[in-house]
């Protein structure tokens, strides 16, 4: 893969510092809010904005750089870069942890889901919801599941 730089030229997509600064802090991380991004590269370009970095986060991900998910109830996008082969993700439901898994699907699954429900699948991204280990040893998946309970009672 060439850089950034060349990336962006291939995509004909402006070659800014703030887009090649989103794209390595993306590149090596899990999914992150735009938020998470700005804190990430303040501290290398003070001029920069949230907005500034929000912006190019969509652009990015408009041209297939970075990919958007909404993972967790809170409802915040988030971005991660796009290697080219499908992320799959554990997120815990107490501590908001998320962790790369390497799951697989089974290799038809795109003609199962045309044949069986006439859905065209875009981009495989499994998400597993359910709660870690430090949570789980601490009892936070417990007390967590009882906010839950209660909340629905």
């Amino acid at each position: 893969m060439g850089s950034f730089e060349e990336i962006l030229v291939k995509k004909h997509l402006k070659r800014t510092k703030a887009r090649v600064m989103i794209l390595k802090v993306l590149e090596k991380s899990l999914p992150l809010t735009a938020g998470e991004v700005y804190e990430a590269v303040r501290g290398k370009d003070m001029r920069l904005s949230l907005s500034t970095v929000y912006i190019n986060c969509e652009a990015l991900a408009e041209n297939g750089l970075l990919l958007r998910s909404t993972m967790l109830a809170d409802g915040l996008i988030r971005y991660e870069y796009a290697h080219g082969t499908p992320s799959h993700h554990a997120v815990c439901l107490s501590c908001h942890r998320i962790f790369p898994v390497d799951v697989g699907l089974q290799s038809d699954y795109a003609e199962v889901l045309d044949e069986e429900y006439g859905f065209e699948a875009a981009e495989p991204r499994v998400e597993i919801y359910g709660y870690c280990r430090d949570c789980r040893a601490t009892g936070k998946d417990r007390a967590f599941k009882e906010k839950l309970r209660s909340a629905n009672a």
